[in-house]
């Protein structure tokens, strides 16, 4: 197996059509073709099921596909890490980050990054604390902006914001209408909740409500805060997020957003594997941060 099969692989797995992939990859598709099978005698397995008109993943294709792309992510961070040994502080910078206020973070740290190093180019991805540690652990990016809470034994890091947590409410509900600004958990225990699907979060939250002797009814629970306002605005339940996520909803959601009491704060942080050393590249965008926030080595 070589780089070339994955990457013709890569671009059949998305066009799902030989001839549309040949002419993306400038190949006759006899040998295009011929790759393919290549591919699955070595691998022991069939990676496309062939129609008449276009072509379907196995399940195992489905794996591969997903491999193929970390491998290549992979290949081009090496390749970014030789050329910051050669050519001083360039390439790309892997950065994953949380969605609430990660967004905003991660725009900030690039505008004033990018003032200081205009060679430099970045992938970002987005996705909850769990999968940012798996995709650290893998090798797949360099650093992330986490949140509280972390598992320490895994990555290192420091803090770089904090916020309170906060209740998005149906507008329409007694306590949206209420003048109040801010919800007690006793005003919240007897709601349908809508929450992180993160396991550790979910564990969190449960443990707010401790002393209330009642169990929270977590009705939804979804990856992405995106996804609270429009589910709120449904009467589908009350959102409990980092305050950040007011940010993206606009004025015509239908939802009231209150201050949970008493003030329960999340962190967070700028992380990395504890096993591997940052690159270069990396090593010079944590001293960066550091240095904005008056961070000490």
């Amino acid at each position: 197996m070589d780089l070339r099969q994955i990457r013709y692989f890569l671009t059949v797995s998305e066009e799902l059509n030989i001839t549309r992939s040949a002419e993306k990859l400038h190949l006759s598709q006899p040998p295009l073709s011929r790759a393919l099978m290549e591919l699955e005698e070595e691998l022991g397995c069939t990676l496309f099921i062939r129609g008449k008109r276009h072509l379907t993943l196995t399940a195992e294709g489905l794996a591969f596909k997903r491999r193929g792309e970390q491998l290549l992510t992979l290949v081009d961070m090496t390749k970014t890490e030789i050329s910051e040994m050669q050519n001083g502080i360039n390439g790309t910078l892997y950065i994953g980050h949380v969605d609430s206020n990660g967004p905003t973070l991660v725009a900030e740290w690039i505008e004033s990054f990018k003032k200081l190093y205009p060679n430099v180019t970045y992938n970002l991805w987005c996705g909850n604390v769990d999968d940012l540690t798996d995709r650290l652990k893998a090798g797949l990016i360099d650093l992330a902006i986490t949140m509280t809470p972390t598992n320490s034994d895994l990555l290192d890091g420091f803090k770089v914001f904090s916020e309170n947590w906060v209740a998005i409410i149906p507008a329409n509900t007694p306590l949206g209408k209420s003048k109040k600004q801010c919800i007690t958990l006793e005003e919240l225990i007897d709601n349908d909740l809508i929450i992180s699907s993160r396991r550790s979060r979910e564990d969190e939250i449960r443990s707010w409500f401790k002393n209330l002797k009642k169990e929270p009814h977590f009705v939804v629970k979804t990856a992405h805060s995106s996804n609270a306002a429009k589910l709120v605005s449904r009467n589908l339940g009350i959102a409990l997020f980092p305050a950040s996520v007011a940010k993206n909803i606009s004025s015509g959601s239908n939802v009231t957003i209150k201050k949970i009491l008493p003030t329960i704060n999340v962190d967070y942080l700028l992380s990395w594997d504890n096993e591997r050393h940052p690159n270069a590249l990396a090593t010079k965008f944590i001293s960066h941060i550091k240095e904005i926030y008056a961070i000490n080595n």
